[in-house]
């Protein structure tokens, strides 16, 4: 029997559109991998790094190990946090040996937090479900690929964040064996961007989106269910209409909807997986 939960959120995301930062999915991360590692100032390798780490790209990881010897212990504990972000076991060495050298405290702790949760990746300690991320796509004529990989990032993110859940790329043979050899269920989602409208009214923009993840039993292709979710922000100020503050507007209600549709749904996934 399939499943099909709707969720409906909405959310009002008033900025003043002159303070909106880019968004995280129009970062280049070719930068983020030069600064991460050569910038001057410490706060722009910081940030390189948080960058890199929401981007859930595999080929941060060599940068961002090697941002673990930086020598401000804001920048080597940003690269930290990021590489427990990225969510990929094979920076384990790196993040020991750092722990093994550190001498900060606040370092040490993060380092800590980041061996535990890429540990718990490694091994599946207490996992009850793996969700597989696969095809995003962009189902409006909205900024094409761009917008399915802030549709990807989004999902990895919200699904990171359920409990006693590890989230896995399909390429990742690694987790998908361990959780066969384990007897960890897997379940795989497919997400769209369904609908991306936008409202403007005066100096007000609203954007609305709406999102549907069709859920797949790993490994047999089942279909087991739909989720869907809905979400609105909105900005206010004189320079709303501009492409960066429209794209920002747009990143967070794709985010909020992917959040409306994952939010408790951990439990349901878990049953739809068996």
């Amino acid at each position: 029997m399939l499943v099909r939960v709707a969720r409906r959120l909405l959310v009002l995301a008033v900025v003043v559109a002159s303070l909106v930062a880019p968004s995280a999915g129009a970062q280049d991360m070719s930068i983020a991998k030069r600064d991460v590692i050569s910038a001057d100032d410490f706060r722009v390798r910081m940030t390189a790094a948080l960058a890199l780490g929401r981007s859930h790209d595999s080929s941060a990881r060599a940068p961002l190990e090697q941002a673990l010897s930086d020598g401000n212990p804001a920048v080597r504990t940003a690269a930290a946090a990021a590489l427990s972000a990225l969510g990929d076991s094979a920076a384990l060495p790196a993040l020991q040996r750092q722990l093994a050298a550190e001498s900060s405290p606040s370092v040490k702790t993060q380092l800590t937090t980041s061996i535990t949760a890429l540990n718990r990746i490694a091994t599946l300690q207490g996992v009850q479900l793996v969700v597989q991320i696969g095809a995003m796509k962009n189902g409006t004529n909205v900024r094409g690929d761009a917008l399915a990989q802030v549709l990807k990032n989004a999902t990895v993110t919200r699904a990171r964040a359920m409990n006693n859940v590890v989230v896995a790329d399909p390429g990742d043979t690694g987790i998908l064996a361990r959780a066969a050899a384990k007897h960890v269920p897997v379940l795989a989602l497919d997400g769209t961007v369904m609908q991306l409208t936008q409202t403007v009214n005066g100096t007000t923009t609203q954007l609305q989106a709406h999102i549907e993840f069709t859920m797949r039993r790993i490994p047999d292709q089942t279909l087991k269910g739909v989720l869907t979710g809905s979400a609105t922000s909105m900005g206010s100020g004189p320079t709303t209409t501009q492409p960066r503050v429209v794209n920002a507007l747009q990143d967070q209600a794709i985010d909020a909807a992917v959040e409306s549709a994952l939010r408790g749904a951990d439990q349901g996934m878990l049953l739809a997986a068996k």
